[in-house]
């Protein structure tokens, strides 16, 4: 499955002979071209490499666990990886001010970085459909994202990044849970909670079930 960003509906995988990259192609593309936008971020934002680590293992997780074939979920985990390029434009000073202390301007500015890190890729040579799957990340399986795409609109691949960044954020947030059990209980609760809302169901329950699974067993 892919997207493509005219029609906003989804597309075939890229066609070869229309000069895009075929599926194989696409990780390796977005990795070489979007290290320089991962370093630039990192100045920017000291610690946002690892976000971006961490998120990119999720998404390729899940997208292994919903059944995508090794390239594809190669490009997942490559998208995820440059998910928040974009917040090179917000200001180092609202990144590092909390939730309380950002006016309404602030969020909605930390809010567009999708759309803009879906610019910048594109200008650094990035191929049009990570691109497109990046700014897609922004929009809630609700519908009451940028775009307003709900559901099965939204290209899977995005709904996948965003479930994954939601998973890290999840799991590194502050608790009060005693326990590296409960912690991680407390965290999948959180984003089960907001599954039908901001996330896609199914994609929660492919990755919060996967991951119980490897830390049982």
């Amino acid at each position: 499955m892919s997207w493509d960003p005219q029609s906003g509906a989804p597309s075939s995988e890229a066609d070869p002979a229309a000069g895009g990259p075929g599926q194989a192609d696409l990780a390796e593309l977005a990795q070489a071209r979007g290290a320089t936008l991962l370093d630039a971020l990192e100045d920017h934002c000291p610690g946002s490499r690892e976000h971006a680590e961490a998120t990119a293992s999720y998404g390729f997780a899940a997208a292994v666990e919903l059944g995508f074939e090794r390239e594809h979920a190669d490009a997942v985990r490559e998208t995820a990886r440059l998910h928040e390029v974009g917040m090179i434009y917000v200001p180092s000073t609202i990144l590092a001010a909390g939730p309380e202390h950002r006016s309404a301007e602030d969020t909605a500015l930390i809010d567009a970085h999708p759309g803009y890190g879906a610019e910048l890729a594109l200008g650094a040579g990035v191929p049009p459909q990570v691109c497109a799957w990046i700014r897609a990340a922004a929009e809630r399986f609700d519908g009451r994202g940028p775009a307003a795409l709900a559901g099965e609109r939204i290209p899977l691949e995005s709904r996948i990044v965003r479930v994954a960044c939601a998973c890290d954020s999840a799991l590194t947030a502050p608790q009060a849970a005693t326990s590296a059990g409960e912690h991680r209980a407390a965290a999948f609760g959180a984003m089960r909670t907001a599954a039908g809302r901001e996330l896609d169901p199914r994609v929660v329950d492919a990755l919060t079930g996967m991951l119980d699974r490897v830390t049982q067993g």
